[in-house]
């Protein structure tokens, strides 16, 4: 499902580079912003394509879509990393694989890493290359050294979640229509096995329960799964500009057999000033509310932060659309993606493009945070603002235990190959 995330990832570049125009440079001092790492290219990686995974020992694990060698047309063909904490606040790069297979169209790492937390982890995680290169692979780590095994090669989007047992969960397979499914992987003795769990596009037309998902799954804490689509939904409403429609957000729930219940929260573009193109996934907090953002839409145009609420009734349940906060200009952060996290004292925190236009036209791009306040309001603070040199294009957060966060931008730093960084309370 390349061309579909492509298209997004193409999406948001040019309407950071649309915002660029509209914004002039100004000093920042963001002294609680660290870079942890400059990718390098080359022998490095190159190109970091998700947010981190962060192991019980503080290690950061993450991949590049290019760099590790000079395949893939001189580019590299992408390589699995760790960030090891050192004395002295320094950090260490450790290449856990960079053998990608060459050629037009290879290589390619792309998304999350998952790892079921085992002492020396086996990470899974998507490569989507072109034709035979493209599968979610196995990485088992022992003593250092990385075996890559393909574990699945038809259709499947960059998010991957796993469930306590080590099953993989996403938007994996072909689907009945060809726009795509949500399915499982299981392990077993015998490899792999697969289970469709919903196909996308209903057989009615116009894709009114979505097209594809392109983010993680998230979990809430009665078993049940919660995504969002980039397309579908209102297809053909007068507020959505476009005749693939403007996403929804969805939840499925599982069912005594085994089977799966879709349901879908919200169709985005529903009114003239609602959100359009939830470019990121859904974050649930304890009472099981889930929050998002809309790459587009809202007022000015520039994106929304949103919160769906469950409310129950004798029909069943229902959900609420709240916009906690309207994108006012690009030059505070507009356009989000990615999919938002919660601290332990409920502040969200995510990315948007927009900032400074000092990246050669484009904006760089910003770290934000979303705190709640007494009324039901929700206080917006620009956390960072990326200036090129620090890095450029973010990939979304994750916090540590001590409340830091940390992430990747796709681009900037020394080497404009990108960076890892972060930023302390």
């Amino acid at each position: 499902m390349k061309s579909r995330q492509a298209l997004s990832l193409a999406r948001r570049i040019l309407l950071a580079f649309a915002a660029g125009a509209l914004l002039a440079p100004c000093a920042l001092g963001a002294q609680d912003f660290k870079v942890l790492h400059y990718f390098g290219g080359a022998n490095d990686g190159a190109g970091p394509t998700g947010p981190l995974l962060i192991d019980d020992k503080g290690r950061l694990y993450g991949n590049t879509g290019g760099g590790g060698g000079t395949g893939c047309e001189g580019y590299g063909c992408g390589t699995i990393f760790v960030l090891a904490p050192g004395a002295g606040g320094e950090w260490k790069e450790t290449l856990l694989y960079d053998q990608f297979p060459g050629g037009d169209g290879g290589g390619d790492p792309y998304g999350n890493l998952v790892s079921p937390g085992e002492p020396e982890p086996t990470l899974y995680g998507t490569m989507e290359g072109e034709g035979e290169f493209a599968a979610i692979n196995e990485y088992a780590v022992v003593s250092g050294t990385v075996t890559l095994t393909p574990i699945y090669d038809q259709n499947f989007s960059p998010g991957l979640t796993l469930d306590k047992v080590g099953n993989i969960y996403g938007g994996i397979g072909p689907g009945d229509l060809g726009s795509g499914a949500i399915g499982e992987l299981s392990p077993g003795a015998d490899g792999w096995t697969y289970t469709q769990l919903y196909s996308f596009c209903s057989p009615q037309g116009g894709c009114p329960d979505g097209d594809e998902t392109e983010y993680p799954l998230s979990w809430d804490s009665r078993g049940n799964l919660y995504g969002t689509t980039l397309y579908g939904g209102n297809a053909t409403y007068p507020y959505c500009p476009g005749s693939l429609g403007c996403g929804v957000a969805f939840q499925m729930t599982p069912n005594p057999d085994g089977t799966w219940a879709y349901h879908v929260m919200h169709r985005f573009a529903s009114s003239q000033y609602d959100g359009q193109y939830p470019d990121g996934g859904l974050a649930l907090d304890s009472a099981g509310n889930a929050y998002g953002v809309a790459g587009e839409g809202g007022p000015n145009a520039t994106g929304t932060i949103f919160e769906l609420t469950p409310s129950f009734s004798q029909t069943g349940e229902r959900w609420n659309q709240s916009v906690l906060y309207d994108f006012p200009n690009c030059n505070e952060g507009c356009f989000p993606g990615t999919t938002m996290v919660f601290d332990k004292a409920g502040n969200l925190y995510g990315i948007a493009s927009g900032g400074i236009a000092d990246c050669g036209g484009y904006t760089c791009g910003v770290v934000f945070r979303l705190s709640p306040q007494p009324g039901g309001k929700w206080n917006y603070t620009v956390l960072h603002k990326f200036v090129g040199t620090d890095g450029q294009f973010p990939w979304g957060v994750t916090l540590d235990d001590k409340g830091n966060l940390l992430g990747t931008t796709k681009a900037g730093g020394t080497y404009n190959a990108g960076v890892a960084f972060e930023i302390s309370p």
